[in-house]
């Protein structure tokens, strides 16, 4: 498994992925100072879970199979490894750059919110990205094999719309459990304190509230744990062969 992994990583190497890794985070802080000058933490952390990361994720796992496709699998198919292990491979690679860029963006916000005003403190702005990180890990494989379905570009514009649509409307919903998309903003309320469209929270709200917490990381892992079996089964049974 960590030959797959490596050959990924080589073949990502001088990609725009491997750019918009730590690209995305500085972009995002950039715009962040530039909307709200000395509370840039908690604009800079809105954009990223609201915006920006869903479009990461998803131009990254589209473009890991939009790549294989364009020389229609060859290097894959002549392999003498087991094509479930090679999908889960690319989806570990991912893995890495999904918690690279969110350690990433917590540091950058972290020594830009000392110099300005720290409005999340760094201890609640890592435990916030490592969420972010955690229940974001499912919708890998689902990008994925999207993209084995429908293309790079139309994959990308359905991921990052049902991404800001559902964590719009459910997010802050007593249900929010049941919808995998909203999990993410929700997790993230006590931490940075804030609602899903970035006004801060009032005292009391109870978004503060972490009891539901540990069980949405739970959801969300069984449910990458699932979706991640389920399309390594269908990628070696030639789900990669429709578009």
């Amino acid at each position: 498994m960590f030959a797959i992994i490596q050959s990924e990583f080589l073949k990502m190497r001088h990609t725009f992925s491997m750019k918009l890794i730590i690209l995305a985070p500085l972009v995002t802080l950039l715009l962040g100072y530039l909307l709200s000058g000395s509370y840039v933490q908690l604009s800079t952390y809105n954009w990223w879970y609201f915006m920006i990361l869903p479009l990461v994720v998803s131009l990254c796992s589209a473009s890991m199979i939009a790549r294989e496709k364009k020389s229609e699998m060859q290097n894959i198919v002549f392999l003498p490894i087991r094509f479930d292990k090679i999908w889960l491979g690319k989806t570990a690679a991912l893995v890495i750059l999904l918690f690279v860029t969110n350690l990433f963006l917590w540091i950058a916000t972290t020594v830009v919110g000392m110099a300005a005003s720290v409005t999340v403190s760094p201890l609640d702005g890592l435990i916030g990205c490592m969420l972010l990180f955690l229940t974001y890990l499912w919708q890998i494989p689902v990008i994925m094999q999207l993209a084995c379905f429908m293309g790079y570009m139309k994959t990308v514009f359905v991921s990052l719309a049902v991404n800001t649509i559902l964590s719009a409307v459910c997010a802050e919903k007593e249900w929010f459990l049941f919808v995998p998309y909203a999990i993410p903003a929700r997790v993230v309320c006590p931490f940075f304190k804030m609602h899903v469209n970035g006004i801060p929270l009032e005292d009391g709200s109870a978004l503060l509230s972490v009891g539901y917490v540990l069980p949405a990381v739970i959801v969300s892992l069984m449910f990458a744990l699932a979706v991640s079996w389920g399309s390594s089964k269908l990628f070696s049974r030639g789900g990669w062969a429709h578009e």
